[in-house]
């Protein structure tokens, strides 16, 4: 019976996809192969889009979509960096309702939270409400008074 440390399974050869794929996952743990097979081509040209390596991942066996591309510029610190640039079509910033708590909040003119704003706004509707049912109170109580008064009571 041989041991498997006499027998190790050999390595991929460094200029396979398996290999190189290898080493993604170690750097960028957690990711999706799709995000690390687009963090592999823009380490190559920043300035490539979906279309100009759909097909190769297609080869691979890798599913493209629009936000792999997207979060793999993210990691690679391109997101912002010449939004004006024809070649990249993501927004520079998702919309408000994707963010799904990652990174920082972000931040309105005044350099206050959004979130500060919107308890801000919570608590200054609820003060109003409690006011308005204040008064409401206070008016059953006279109507109460008066109907008590006209029926004799």
């Amino acid at each position: 019976m041989t041991d498997d440390l006499d027998n190790p399974t050999p390595a991929p050869a460094a200029n396979t996809w398996e290999a190189i794929l290898d080493v993604l996952r170690r750097r960028y743990p957690g990711q999706k192969d799709s995000v690390l097979f687009c963090i592999y081509k823009l380490q190559q040209n920043p300035d490539l889009t979906l279309r100009d390596f759909g097909a190769e991942a297609k080869l691979y066996g890798i599913p493209m979509a629009g936000r792999a591309l997207y979060s793999a510029r993210q990691i690679l610190g391109l997101v912002g960096q010449e939004a004006s640039r024809a070649s990249m079509t993501l927004p520079a910033e998702p919309p408000p309702h994707r963010r799904r708590g990652r990174g920082p909040r972000p931040e309105l003119e005044s350099g206050e939270s959004i979130e500060n704003k919107v308890l801000a706004a919570v608590r200054q509707i609820q003060s109003a409400a409690g006011a308005q049912s204040d008064g409401l109170r206070d008016a059953i109580r006279q109507a109460v008074a008066i109907l008590q008064r006209a029926l004799g009571e």
